[in-house]
């Protein structure tokens, strides 16, 4: 049954490296029209951590294949006849997602680096000493956002995409909201804090002013400044709701 899983995802990389190659195409569309003109305002060089905000991509693709234990549990008693533990089976199926969200963010990395190529700024991209702690952070934050996809949909069927769409409100528009709205609200700001601690964007940003995707309202917050705690932070959740995810895979009826 991985082998099934293994075509779906690459069914899934090829829409998503044709999306994100045609946009990036249409960045490059009127920047190489004639006449055209670019400034560059990089003072000669570029941060390898700003490029990797690319990897934002990657984010919105592992949102798009959380939901691979579910999308199993309307055929679940014939996967089950198969000779593998189905805790095996489920870990089998997390590792075929997590190599393919890895792969879609080398995929947008790499038409990055192409755009850069095509002004003659390859060699103005230079690696910073955060890249490696961003790079991280970024597949921790789709690995934490992926984890709790699959715990609040593996043992239950169907309705995977609603719970997609539904997360992306959640965490994009309805808890920074919240916490914005109750800034001066004793009581409820509180509470606001500490569900912002669940929301995987709130962990886009880096201790060094130079990375941030922006969600902050600038009030209080759980999330630790320092970027590698925030990495072992959006790692442990992805970890612990890969591990629910599997528990309430394995306890599923039929």
């Amino acid at each position: 049954m991985t082998y099934v899983q293994l075509l779906r995802l690459r069914k899934a990389l090829t829409i998503y490296a044709g999306v994100v190659g045609a946009v990036f195409f249409l960045i490059l569309i009127p920047t190489h029209w004639p006449n055209a003109t670019v400034h560059n305002d990089t003072n000669g060089s570029v941060p390898l951590s700003i490029l990797l905000l690319v990897g934002f991509c990657a984010i919105i693709f592992g949102t798009a294949v959380s939901t691979s234990l579910n999308r199993e549990n309307d055929g679940v008693e014939m996967v089950w006849t198969k000779p593998i533990a189905r805790d095996r089976l489920a870990m089998r199926y997390i590792a075929l997602d997590l190599a393919a969200i890895a792969v879609a963010f080398v995929v947008a990395l790499v038409l990055a680096v192409l755009v850069f190529a095509s002004f003659g700024m390859l060699g103005a991209i230079r690696a910073d000493e955060g890249w490696f702690s961003t790079a991280l952070l970024i597949f921790g934050v789709a690995f934490m956002w992926y984890g709790i996809l699959q715990a609040l949909t593996s043992w239950q069927t169907g309705r995977g995409a609603i719970v997609i769409g539904l997360s992306w409100a959640t965490f994009a528009i309805v808890l920074p909201a919240f916490l914005a709205l109750t800034a001066h609200i004793p009581g409820l700001h509180e509470i606001a804090v500490a569900l912002n601690f669940l929301n995987p964007l709130s962990y886009l940003s880096t201790n060094n002013g130079t990375i941030h995707i922006g969600l902050s309202t600038g009030g209080s917050s759980l999330i630790p400044h320092d970027t590698w705690l925030r990495v072992a932070i959006t790692w442990a959740f992805g970890l612990l709701g890969s591990v629910a995810a599997i528990a309430g895979w394995k306890r599923l009826e039929v």
